[in-house]
Order: C-alpha cells, then sequence, then structure tokens
C-alpha cells in the first residue's frame, strides 16, 4: 500500500499542471486559415482604401489589380456566406471583362484561376481540377510561365486544404512552380514555393522536414534583405512548440511580432498574438499568456469578422475568469461575443460550444455542460478534421467524466484523444493525457497500467520542463524586454533631438524679438518674458537627457548580469555533458568486463573437457560453453553498440544460431530460416530469451536429424501488439520419441526452457507437428512490471 500512497501524493503535488490547459489547436489550425487565402493580405482598413481607389481609378490597366484583391478578399473571407462569394465573383467578373478588353495576357491567366478557385469554394471541385489543368496547358501554349508558376501554387494549396490524398500532386506544384520561378531568376516567389512545401510537410505531422526547409526559407529570405520574415517565423514557432521545443517556439514567436512591428504589416497580427500566448501558457507563464490573449481577442474584434482563432481565444480569456471563481462573468463574455459576431462555420460553432461547455460546468449545471461537451463533439465529427481541437474535446470530455467518477466513459474519451496522429500532437497534451489517464486506471483498480501511464506522463514533463529549458525561456523574455526598452529609449531620444532643432529654431525667434526690443522699447518687457519660458525648457530637456542617460546604464548593467548567468549556464552545461560521458564509458566497461569474464569461464569449461572421457559429461560441458556464449554475447553488443539498455534481437540471435550450427559442425546438413523483426529487448528480457533460443536449437542439433539427416531449423520472433511478442521455435526433423510425455519431461533443457519462460511471465506451447515446434508468447514489458511489484 506503501506505493499507492506514494502516487496519490506525487499526485496532488502535480495536480496544478493541469489546472489550466492550453493546447496548440489554433496555431496548427490558424496556420490552415491564413495559409488557406494565398495571396489574402488585406482587412478591412485596406478594404475600404481600395474601394475609394476604385471609385476614382479608370478603365486601365491600375484598374486590376484593385479589382483582383477586393475579389479574393471576398473569396478568402472566412465563413460560408453566399454573399462574400457572390461579391467576389461580382470583382472578379469585372477584372475579367476589363483585362479581356486590354488584351493582357498574364492578368487574364491571373483572374480566371481566382474564378476557378472561386468555383471550387463554392463547392465543384472536380471541374474546378479540370479547368485548373487546362489554364495550365494555355500557359505554357502561350509561354506565359509566371502565370503557370502562380497558377501551380494556387491549385496546390486548394488540393492541400480540401483532401489529404492529394500531397504528392500538392507538391508537385510547388516544386514545379519553384523551378519556374528560378528559372525567371524571381527569387522572391521562387522562396514563397518553396515555403509552401515547408507548410504542407507540417500539415502531414512531418516537423523534422517542416523545420528543414523553413529554416532554409528564412535563411534565404535574409539573404536577398526580404522584410516580411514574420510570417516564417510563426510557422517556425508552431513546428518548434509541437516538437517540445518551447525556448525555440518562444526565441521564433517573439521575433515574429517584432519583424511585424519593424514591417508595420500588422494583418495577421491578431493570430500572432494568438500564437505566442499560447506559448506562453504551454510554458507556465499565465500572466503573460492572458495578457497576449486579451490583446488578440481586442483586435479581432476590430476586424468583425468571424473567425475559429478569435473565438478559441475568447475559450482562454473565459477560462482565466473561471479560475479566478467568476463563471458568470466569462458566459457573459462568451455570449456578448457570438451576439456581436455570429459563428459562420462548424469549426467556429464547436468552439463557442466548447467555451459554453466550460462556463456550465464551472457553474455546476452538470446536464447543461455534458450537453456542449457532447454537441462539440458532434461539430468536430461533422467537420472530419482532425486536429488539436479536435483532440482537446475528447479530453474535455473525458476530464468530465472523471470528475463525475464516471470512470468507464471517461476511459473511452481519453482512449481516444491518445489515438490521434501522433505527430501533430503537441507533447503538453500526451503528458496531460497520460496523467488523466494514469487517475482513471487507479480509480479503476488497474494498477499495472496506472503506474505505465505515469512513467510516461512524467518523463514527458521532466523532458519539457527541465531546468536548462526554463532556464532559456527566462533569458529569452529578459532579452525581449530589454530589446523593448531599448527601443523605447530610442523613441525618447529622436524626440529629445526634435525638442532641440525646435528650441533652436525659437532661440533665433527670441534673437529677432531682442534685436526688435532694441528699436520698440515698449515690448522690452514681453521679450523678456518669452527668454525666461525658453530657459525653463531648455532646463528641462537637459533633466530629461540625464535620466535617458541613468537608464541606459541600468540597461548596461543588466546586459551585464544576463551574460554572467550565460556563462554559468555554459559551464554547468559542460559539466553534466562530461559526467554524462563518464557514465557511458562506465557502463560500457563493465559490460566489457563482465563479457571477458564470461569468456574466461568458457575456456575453463574447453579446458575441463581435456580431461574427460565420458560422453554425456562432454556434451554436458559443451552444452554449459553455449549458454555462456549466449550470455556473454549480450554484453559484448552493449560495449560494441551506443545504446547501452537495449539489444538488437535480429543480430543477437543470428550469432547465437551461427556459433551453435558451427560448434555442431551442421553447416552442411541444417539450414536454419530467420524471421525476426527489427525488435530492441531490455537485458532482463534479451538473456533468458537468448538462452531459451540456445536450448531448443541445441535440442534440434542434437536429436532432430540423426545420421546425418539433413533438415530445416525455422525461428521467428514476431510484435503482435505493442507490448506483446511471440517466439515460434521449429524443425521438420524425427520429432521426440513416442512414450515421451513432453509435458512431463523433466531433462535439463526442457527445464531450462520451462524456467525461463515462467521467469518472463511467457506462455509455452511445445508439440510435435512434422518435428518439433516450440511456441512462446511472452509481454516485452512484464518483466519490468513484476520488478517493481517487488519493490511493494
Amino acid at each position: 500500500m506503501q506505493l499507492f500512497e506514494w502516487i496519490r501524493a506525487t499526485q496532488r503535488c502535480i495536480g496544478f499542471l493541469l489546472t489550466f490547459r492550453c493546447t496548440l489547436c489554433t496555431g496548427l489550425l490558424g496556420l490552415i486559415l491564413r495559409t488557406n487565402a494565398t495571396g489574402q493580405n488585406i482587412n478591412r482598413q485596406q478594404v475600404r482604401l481600395l474601394l475609394s481607389q476604385l471609385q476614382t481609378s479608370k478603365a486601365d490597366a491600375k484598374r486590376l489589380p484593385i479589382l483582383l484583391e477586393l475579389g479574393k478578399f471576398h473569396i478568402y473571407k472566412p465563413g460560408e456566406a453566399k454573399i462574400d462569394l457572390d461579391s467576389g465573383l461580382t470583382y472578379l467578373n469585372q477584372a475579367k471583362k476589363l483585362s479581356d478588353s486590354l488584351h493582357l495576357l498574364t492578368w487574364q491567366h491571373e483572374v480566371e484561376g481566382m474564378l476557378i478557385v472561386a468555383e471550387m469554394e463554392g463547392g465543384n471541385t472536380q471541374l474546378g481540377r479540370q479547368r485548373f489543368q487546362q489554364l495550365i496547358n494555355d500557359c505554357r501554349k502561350t509561354g506565359d510561365k509566371a502565370a503557370e508558376a502562380t497558377v501551380r501554387v494556387r491549385l496546390g494549396i486548394w488540393l492541400r486544404n480540401i483532401d489529404n490524398n492529394y500531397y504528392r500532386e500538392v507538391f508537385a506544384n510547388f516544386r514545379q512552380a519553384a523551378a519556374i520561378y528560378k528559372l525567371l531568376k524571381d527569387q522572391e516567389k521562387e522562396i514563397n514555393a518553396l515555403k509552401e512545401v515547408g507548410i504542407t510537410y507540417l500539415y502531414q505531422g512531418k516537423l523534422d522536414s517542416a523545420q528543414a526547409v523553413l529554416v532554409n526559407v528564412l535563411k534565404r529570405y535574409k539573404a536577398i534583405n526580404y522584410p516580411k520574415l514574420h510570417y516564417t517565423y510563426n510557422l517556425l514557432a508552431t513546428v518548434s512548440t509541437l516538437k517540445g521545443n518551447y525556448d525555440k517556439g518562444l526565441s521564433y514567436a517573439l521575433l515574429c511580432i517584432d519583424s511585424m512591428n519593424k514591417t508595420a504589416d500588422t494583418v495577421s497580427a491578431a493570430s500572432f498574438y494568438g500564437d505566442l500566448a499560447r506559448i506562453y501558457e504551454e510554458t507556465g507563464n499565465h500572466p503573460k499568456g492572458l495578457e497576449w490573449h486579451k490583446k488578440s481577442l481586442q483586435t479581432w474584434r476590430q476586424e468583425k469578422l468571424p473567425n475559429f482563432a478569435m473565438y478559441n481565444t475568447a475559450s482562454f480569456i473565459a477560462k482565466d475568469l473561471i479560475d479566478q471563481k467568476k463563471p458568470r462573468e466569462a458566459l457573459q463574455l462568451i455570449q456578448t461575443l457570438i451576439k456581436e459576431i455570429p459563428t459562420n462555420t462548424i469549426i467556429q460553432k464547436a468552439s463557442v460550444a466548447q467555451s459554453l461547455a466550460y462556463c456550465y460546468d464551472a457553474l455546476h449545471n452538470d446536464q447543461l455542460a455534458e450537453r456542449y461537451y457532447l454537441e462539440t463533439l458532434d461539430w468536430f465529427a461533422k467537420n472530419k478534421m482532425d486536429f488539436e481541437s479536435s483532440q482537446q474535446a475528447e479530453i474535455d470530455m473525458g476530464r468530465f467524466y472523471v470528475k463525475q467518477k464516471n470512470f468507464k466513459k471517461a476511459e473511452n474519451h481519453l482512449t481516444k484523444a491518445l489515438s490521434f496522429y501522433p505527430q501533430k500532437n503537441s507533447l503538453s497534451t500526451i503528458k496531460d493525457l497520460h496523467f488523466l489517464l494514469f487517475k482513471v486506471d487507479s480509480a479503476q483498480g488497474n494498477y499495472l497500467a496506472a503506474i505505465q501511464h505515469f512513467r510516461q506522463h512524467k518523463a514527458l514533463n521532466d523532458s519539457l520542463f527541465n531546468e536548462t529549458k526554463s532556464k532559456q525561456i527566462a533569458s529569452l523574455q529578459i532579452e525581449y524586454d530589454t530589446r523593448k526598452k531599448e527601443h523605447d529609449i530610442a523613441l525618447l531620444t529622436k524626440q529629445s533631438q526634435l525638442q532641440q532643432s525646435e528650441l533652436k529654431h525659437e532661440q533665433a525667434t527670441r534673437n529677432t524679438i531682442i534685436a526688435g526690443a532694441m528699436l520698440l522699447a515698449g515690448l522690452l518687457g514681453v521679450s523678456y518674458n518669452r527668454y525666461r519660458l525658453k530657459k525653463r525648457s531648455n532646463e528641462q530637456l537637459q533633466a530629461q537627457q540625464l535620466q535617458l542617460q541613468a537608464q541606459h546604464e541600468e540597461l548596461q548593467t543588466q546586459q551585464d548580469v544576463l551574460q554572467v548567468q550565460q556563462q554559468e549556464i555554459n559551464q554547468k552545461n559542460e559539466y553534466l555533458q562530461r559526467l554524462l560521458e563518464e557514465k557511458e564509458w562506465m557502463l560500457k566497461e563493465i559490460h566489457h568486463r563482465v563479457k571477458n569474464n564470461l569468456q574466461v569461464v568458457s575456456s575453463l569449461l574447453n579446458a575441463q573437457s581435456d580431461y574427460l572421457q565420458e560422453p554425456k559429461a562432454l556434451t554436458a560441458i559443451q552444452d554449459s560453453q553455449n549458454r555462456v556464449h549466449a550470455m556473454a554475447l549480450i554484453h559484448q553488443k552493449l560495449y560494441q553498440s551506443n545504446n547501452l539498455a537495449l539489444v538488437d534481437m535480429r543480430e543477437y540471435i543470428d550469432e547465437i544460431v551461427d556459433y551453435l550450427v558451427e560448434s555442431f559442425n551442421q553447416q552442411e546438413l541444417v539450414k536454419v530460416v530467420l524471421n525476426v523483426s527489427a525488435i530492441q529487448f531490455e537485458v532482463s528480457l534479451a538473456t533468458p530469451i537468448g538462452l531459451i533460443i540456445n536450448e531448443a536449437v541445441t535440442n534440434s542439433l542434437k536429436y532432430a536429424f540423426p545420421y546425418d539427416r539433413s533438415g530445416v531449423i525455422t525461428i521467428a520472433l514476431q510484435r503482435t501488439t505493442d507490448h506483446t511478442c511471440e517466439l515460434t521455435i521449429s524443425d521438420n526433423g524425427v520429432g521426440m520419441p513416442v512414450d515421451v510425455d513432453l509435458e512431463h519431461t523433466n531433462t535439463l533443457g526442457l527445464t531450462m526452457i520451462r524456467g525461463l519462460s515462467r521467469q518472463i511471465g511467457g506462455q509455452l506451447q511445445i508439440r510435435q507437428e512434422s518435428g518439433v515446434r516450440m511456441h512462446l508468447t511472452f509481454s516485452s514489458v512484464k518483466k519490468a512490471d513484476k520488478a517493481v511489484w517487488a519493490q511493494i
């Protein structure tokens, strides 16, 4: 019982990790919504400016980009309202009519491409694909390579968003577009096309590939001095955070905000603020996360457009109010928002239902809470999108049933959440899932499964929130705050310079007044008064300059402290690395010495056999040598391998069998067929498995093929489930004598096989089937579990 008391105590200590759960669902979904609109880079304020320009423009080539941008805005506007599609088509048809009348081929192709997108947006996907191919063929015939590349990028983005079965075609279109832009020496558009390749890898959940492509894209953008790096920084922040690298994720997110502010390109500001907020929440910095969430929601509301990310951000703020024991205020926030900006898509409705469920759950209205939780799952199921928000809905449902003590339903939803496509999961989400399943299994008495879930939770928690990462994240925050202060100081310095310039101008005015005062004595008093005012202003400017100098010195001191802290961190890292290398060296040395000791035992047995004449004694000595060799092989492999904990069973079994066949001099008569999967076992499991194979193959070589008879020995080791394996050893020899009872025969070999099978918790069957066939089913984790129970 001491073990379970310890687990319950630990559960209370780390329970705070689950009090506020923030996923990256809108990080990946927000990316989908942003990249869905290729060319969608304007907001309502810019739309009003374009409409003003449209009214004053002439019917020439300068009007075409205005019409096209207005068409894109309405086509790509979030939601499924027919009025938006009709408005977009109106502008695009005007653009088509104008480009046809002016005979501008490239513009004709550009407008036709957007008209096809509008048709596909209306649901006519198959016809749209055919028209895209016709447009590409027409671009080739007319030699309009730039238009062909643009069309391919647009087609690739659309195919990527409608069905994941088109990824091969998507990659082909983006890479062909990049090749065309490279031929045209248009580096910016070439890099843009390659960026879409990286985004597609992110859609697939291939995070390493996505990161490699996007890092190269960022490097090339910098090489051509491309200013709008914030979109690439945002993508890298999403990839890093999904991989659990929160320090890198936070760094990229802060660089994204800096780049956006420098370029004044704030079209996606709300999304960027929300992504940064979620990273702060993931790293446990709730105050900062809440600050950026509020900023994101405020920006979304200014746009007055329904958007999934907006409702999701409101959900985070509502959960904060719930944590402050203000569930009614949280409910009012959500109800006011949907009244102000009604939802118009399935995933938006799902997000709102999810928020309402949180509110009613906090108000202890379990009936309404359950209704909205189930409604959330239903909306996401109708949407048929496998991403973290739908996974979070399953987690919420599971957590609700845990609170209701309905552990069967809770287990169903939590297990379903854990089965989501793993490459797209935040590691923090998986960590929390294992902790919830630990609670469920503990409550149901499934203690072995509970311990497994707790181990996985603890391992993920330690990897995500170790001391080094925490210091790196804190260092990044200080660095960002320092840059912000330097920016503020630069603004103050600029203002000071402007004031000094004004002062000089005023001094010139003063001199003129004094000269006039010499002629006009009656104005002397007024001139003297103005002189005193200017002097006071000068003193104030000097005071401000002293204050700025003091602030600069304070910043310099902070930078020196940061540098010292960084040096300390580097020294600790070097020390830990040396300790790790020494530990690995010592483990290898231990395995090497064990192997040498076993080799000495084998040599002693070989020397002993020189003094024996009795055949049975010689056979026993040889069998013992084979067993010692099987054990020595494991330690030899461990000190020769980079992995000091696991044994590659395919290589290990191959070497055991080769040694036995050679030691019995049966190479010409007996053929061994191996069917061993790429499985790695711990030493505690690999050793008994190796000895079982040694005994079974030895018996076959001794008795299955008498009188120089040829035959086949077959060995198969396969994984049947995540935690279960099967070992099968069979021969086509003469089999056992009829009068031998396999179940009660107590030869040393069979006794060892049975004992080792019981040791690993396996189920052993030995039958006669055209020879002898041994089948062993065992758990690859059972031995570790038994070790744990032995400590209770």
